[in-house]
């Protein structure tokens, strides 16, 4: 299993207004500057370019399941805890998302607007959360959270759809450079 990290953005010294669209998806969040990513998206847009960033919000939606009716739940639920933990030790602001249109106004954006995509119990949420346990789950051992068997049952409940799994909100905003 592999490690996540937050990571560092390169200050560039790019040429100015060399696009008309600059997209960010799940990218700041886990970026340490993620002022100086931002402010580099921005300097790139030409006049009338827009930048559109995605970026989940589990600080507004931290379970997985939301309506807890058993210990398949309640497992989902502890390990998606330990994830948050997991993340936030390595620099991730868990609530990036709701940030965005302010940031995006702040480097002097225009037309800033947003709106939020939040998966309830579809197929698509089963298949993030086990890509999700299968890159961390050692982690997730190796920091107490959780044990190799719970995993391990926790991945099978997943497959059998026995849970009703959620996955964080996700935040798009956008803005016009004047």
């Amino acid at each position: 299993m592999s490690r996540s990290v937050a990571t560092t953005w390169p200050e560039i010294a790019s040429p100015e207004g060399l696009f008309d669209l600059v997209h960010a998806r799940l990218v700041l969040v886990h970026v340490i500057d993620r002022d100086i990513a931002l402010r580099s998206m921005v300097q790139v847009l030409r006049p009338g370019g827009w930048l559109l960033v995605e970026d989940a919000d589990p600080a507004l939606q931290p379970l997985s399941a939301l309506d807890p009716q058993g210990p398949a739940d309640e497992l989902a639920n502890k390990l998606r805890t330990g994830f948050r933990a997991l993340l936030k030790e390595r620099g991730v602001d868990l609530s990036y998302g709701r940030k965005l249109p302010r940031l995006l106004r702040d480097a002097g954006l225009v037309d800033v607007s947003a709106d939020a995509y939040f998966p309830v119990a579809m197929p698509v949420c089963a298949e993030l959360e086990t890509a999700t346990i299968m890159m961390v789950g050692d982690d997730l051992i190796s920091h107490g959270v959780t044990t190799a068997e719970e995993l391990d049952r926790h991945l099978a409940n997943v497959a059998a759809g026995t849970v009703d799994l959620a996955q964080p909100p996700m935040i798009s905003a956008w803005g016009r450079r004047a």
